[in-house]
């Protein structure tokens, strides 16, 4: 009743602004996108939490369409690997209804803003905001809204504009409810806290700065290099 309740208050404020086709626009975005049909990146990763420790990791990421991701990394990495590549197929799976909303200027780029919303009750996402470059056909900036995960910000930078692949991408979110563990915890006196509350699971927010370089695009990676050795 919630999703009916948003879909037609979205629907209403938005109508008037209907002024572009939002499915031509994405559209295009997946297009140009499906046209990388591999490629390989080194990826740096920082964590920004205030209560955990981590230190900077650097990974090998493999993708290859429509979903297959491979890490290699000797270092700790929170992230899920299906984050670490960027696709835009996964911020528009399944059935779902597209807004126009307006264009806005962001960071000197003029882009078309668009409202995602699923119509399907089943899927953990409620509403996706996209900020699409039309020109360059890429996304710059989304932000999710999912039913137990929160909302999440993600900001996307491309140094060549010729590619449809991001040199840096920011992640801003909460993590939710998560065990914390001493080796995360950077001072003692957090580490005895955490102990006296019997390991309780505690609400963690922060930033993720990812940084790509060295791409490798079309080399023809086979399909068994993704498969799980046992």
């Amino acid at each position: 009743m919630k999703r009916i309740v948003l879909f037609w208050l979205v629907v209403s404020l938005f109508t008037f602004a209907q002024s572009k086709d939002p499915i031509k626009i994405i559209n295009e975005v997946k297009t140009r996108f499906d046209k990388i049909q591999d490629y390989e990146v080194d990826v740096n990763i920082k964590l920004d939490f205030s209560m955990v420790k981590i230190p900077d990791t650097n990974a090998k990421l493999y993708f290859k369409q429509p979903d297959k991701v491979k890490v290699d990394s000797k270092g700790f990495a929170m992230l899920p690997k299906q984050s670490l590549s960027f696709s835009p197929s996964q911020f528009l799976q399944g059935d779902y209804t597209a807004i126009y909303v307006k264009t806005e200027t962001l960071n000197s780029h003029k882009l078309d803003v668009i409202k995602i919303i699923p119509n399907s009750d089943s899927t953990d996402l409620i509403l996706s905001t996209l900020w699409i470059d039309q020109t360059q056909k890429v996304i710059h900036k989304i932000e999710t809204t999912g039913k137990k995960s929160g909302t999440l910000h993600v900001e996307l930078t491309y140094e060549n504009k010729t590619s449809a692949l991001p040199s840096s991408v920011i992640f801003s979110f909460n993590l939710g409810n998560m065990p914390i563990h001493d080796e995360m915890v950077n001072d003692k006196e957090d580490q005895k806290q955490t102990r006296n509350r019997s390991r309780q699971n505690m609400s963690m927010s922060g930033k993720v700065y990812m940084t790509y370089t060295n791409y490798k695009i079309n080399k023809g990676i086979p399909d068994s290099f993704f498969e799980e050795k046992k």
